[in-house]
């Protein structure tokens, strides 16, 4: 065999071998949850200003990588619902998010667990039935399996707000392992049952203002950050469920910052 052949074949090789690891705007995956959350319905991909989201290209920390969804003017208080799906992770819908009609919500920020190279996206209902996707390629490994961080104590449901200075945004976070089901025990070897926040609700008195279903693929201590094109005003309260079935609530009542058990 002469060294061109060889070459020739390495190359092919190489190709094959890392054909699922280059950046792409669609995957298996990605084809199989289109067609059962939209079917053929078309699915807008080009309008930066109208919306748009960011992602690291190459994420420093796999378990807790954060992905922002922004809304222009044209879009805030206009959307239903988004989806946040990470094609190759083990369950690739990281969230499911239902906002309120007429809340001029204009950015999302999560931080999410990659488990290998992946395309991330975000899919947006609008309130005239039109779907809008935005997509970034992120590099990383092992984020669902890393085992819980050493800095994973604390009281389970602990609520955490943390409000802008200028009061139209507002980050919320939920002391919790959320555990995959892929993690190790680093100490006994053993596996670590999954353990994980289903369900996330913010409201404003009796007024919901996003409703998530979550899971795995969510980061350890789930944050999840909203601004507005208005104030945020308190008291606006957080509901958890985890798949314990335990519950856990706790109100902002208005400062810079504030820590409240949860229940």
């Amino acid at each position: 065999m002469t060294l061109k052949i060889l070459m020739l074949l390495l190359a092919l090789f190489a190709a094959t071998a890392f054909a699922d690891v280059e950046p792409s705007a669609s995957s298996g995956a990605w084809e199989g949850l289109r067609a059962s959350f939209y079917g053929t319905r078309e699915i807008g991909e080009v309008d930066e200003k109208l919306m748009s989201l960011v992602a690291p290209a190459s994420t420093p920390d796999p378990t807790a990588t954060p992905v922002v969804i922004r809304f222009g003017p044209a879009a805030a208080g206009r959307v239903k619902q988004v989806r946040l799906i990470i094609d190759h992770n083990p369950s690739p819908v990281a969230a499911n998010l239902q906002l309120e009609a007429g809340v001029p919500i204009d950015e999302i920020e999560m931080r999410v667990r990659i488990d290998r190279a992946t395309t991330v996206r975000a899919i947006a209902e609008l309130d005239d039935g039109s779907f809008e996707m935005r997509s970034a390629w992120v590099n990383a490994s092992g984020g669902c399996s890393a085992p819980p961080s050493a800095a994973g104590g604390g009281t389970l449901g602990d609520i955490r707000f943390r409000p802008a200075t200028d009061g139209k945004a507002l980050q919320v976070s939920v002391r919790h392992p959320n555990n995959s089901g892929f993690q190790i025990d680093p100490i006994s070897g053993d596996p670590i049952p999954p353990h994980y926040v289903l369900h996330l609700r913010l409201r404003s008195g009796d007024q919901t203002l996003l409703d998530a279903d979550t899971g795995i693929s969510l980061s350890e201590n789930p944050t999840l950050r909203i601004g507005s094109a208005r104030n945020l005003t308190a008291p606006l309260t957080l509901e958890a469920t985890d798949s314990k079935n335990q519950h856990f609530e706790a109100t902002w009542s208005g400062g810079t910052s504030q820590k409240s058990g949860g229940r």
